[in-house]
């Protein structure tokens, strides 16, 4: 405790240091002629600024993305960048915090990774974590930027489309084009594959990076990428460290807040932490959307503990009124069984879906689900991914990736004030335009 007391202090030093970026990674510029980290416990504590900022995720792709409805005098008392995220408009904000924050992430790890990079190289597990740790973050930063700012990935396009620009030295200088998509998602894989030796099985705490939850990330991005041999061997190789999965029938659903803390009681399923960045769901004017509600039969324990009688949200593995965004094994499962449906393993995909869902029913009325064949067998699978990752998210990354398959495309459609809005599957929508300040700072291109 007194260790960790003196790397707050430390950190708390740090950022008040660092903190002149209060706004974006390429225009407004920190003192860092100010800062010389001191060792390896000045770059740890720069990452383990968990509650203000490494463990933050964007959330406008929450708004955006058709399972939570907000009632009208809800959505006028907030911002004007989310009541217009919540309509799919393409107005241009003049600055933006989904923007903003992983490049204050993606600057942060860099001024670990450069310091680390002026150190004599030693092999021992504090320098591999604190490595481990800036590539980790950095990964998450460019993939969560990708999944608002570029088209989804395609590999007979990627090359020609524009990614994100990537920052890869803390010089506040320098002012980056868009690399290609290809080339974003490269740098994200080499990151997490740089990563991934590095950490220990269990980590020191939740809020930093482990093996299975490198694992689990990159489960994540090669899923989002359409390989499937790839997210399903990484997805597998998670479970193999870590597959431990919380029995939901020994949780209270009347309660509030049905879920432990995972920084102080621990939840088995959480592999690494992190939470969106919005109140807006803690609200009773924000309820689950009819449909989904209605998908949860009758002894599925889900819905009791994701949602009140109202309707609205309680359910996040935060613990807290923020939804959580981080890694967990129950996605993991979900993942591994969606790659065996898509290469054909019907039977392993539905036992991997049935261990799930076990620790979801009232124990006496789960029935082991079957699929006559893969493509039924993926039908269930993408139906109880929507049920159990709800309010994670994670589902406007699965609507621009399932939107490429007929079979699976999706139009959203609400109605607010008697106007009708909607987002067809692949609209143009699917990319959130770049803030004004970046694109008049650095004149890089504008999404269309």
């Amino acid at each position: 405790m007194k260790t960790q007391m003196v790397n707050m202090l430390r950190l708390m030093l740090l950022i008040n240091l660092l903190t002149g970026c209060t706004g974006d990674f390429l225009d407004k510029k920190p003192q860092k002629s100010l800062l010389v980290p001191q060792g390896l416990t000045d770059l740890q504590a720069l990452l383990d600024n968990s509650i203000n900022l490494m463990n933050v995720t964007p959330s406008l792709p929450m708004v955006s993305d058709g399972d939570f409805i907000m009632s009208e005098p809800v959505l006028q008392s907030q911002s004007q960048m989310t009541q217009s995220s919540y309509v799919w408009s393409d107005q241009v904000q003049n600055e933006l915090a989904d923007w903003d924050i992983p490049y204050k992430q993606v600057f942060y790890c860099n001024i670990v990774l450069d310091g680390l990079a002026n150190m004599q190289p030693d092999a021992g597990t504090e320098y591999n974590s604190v490595k481990a740790g800036a590539l980790f973050f950095r990964a998450l930063a460019f993939y969560n930027l990708a999944q608002q700012f570029c088209a989804q990935y395609d590999p007979a396009t990627a090359s020609q489309l524009p990614g994100i620009p990537l920052g890869l030295k803390a010089d506040i200088n320098q002012i980056l084009p868009r690399s290609s998509l290809a080339q974003t998602y490269d740098r994200i894989i080499e990151d997490l594959l740089k990563a991934e030796p590095l950490l220990e099985t269990t980590p020191l705490y939740l809020t930093r990076p482990s093996r299975p939850a490198v694992q689990a990330l990159l489960a994540r991005v090669y899923l989002s990428m359409g390989d499937y041999a790839k997210a399903g061997a990484f997805a597998q190789a998670c479970l193999a460290l870590k597959n431990d999965l919380l029995d939901y029938s020994t949780l209270k659903p009347a309660s509030a807040s049905p879920f432990p803390l995972p920084l102080v009681s621990g939840n088995p399923e959480v592999l690494f932490y992190s939470r969106v960045n919005t109140l807006v769901f803690d609200n009773t004017g924000a309820t689950a959307d009819s449909s989904l509600l209605k998908s949860y039969q009758d002894n599925d324990l889900r819905k009791l503990l994701y949602f009140n009688s109202a309707a609205n949200y309680k359910g996040s593995y935060t613990g807290t009124i923020y939804p959580f965004s981080g890694l967990s094994t129950s996605e993991v499962y979900l993942i591994s069984a969606e790659c065996q449906a898509r290469t054909g393993q019907t039977a392993a995909a539905m036992s991997t879906l049935n261990k799930l869902l076990e620790n979801r029913w009232i124990k006496s009325e789960f029935k082991q689900l079957t699929a006559s064949s893969a493509d039924q067998a993926l039908s269930v699978i993408l139906s109880e991914r929507r049920k159990e990752m709800v309010g994670r998210a994670v589902r406007w990354q699965d609507l621009r990736r399932l939107n490429q398959q007929p079979a699976y495309a999706q139009e959203l459609v609400r109605i607010v004030g008697g106007v009708t809005y909607r987002l067809a599957a692949n609209g143009r929508r699917y990319l959130f335009k770049i803030p004004l300040d970046q694109i008049v700072g650095s004149g890089i291109e504008q999404n269309p």
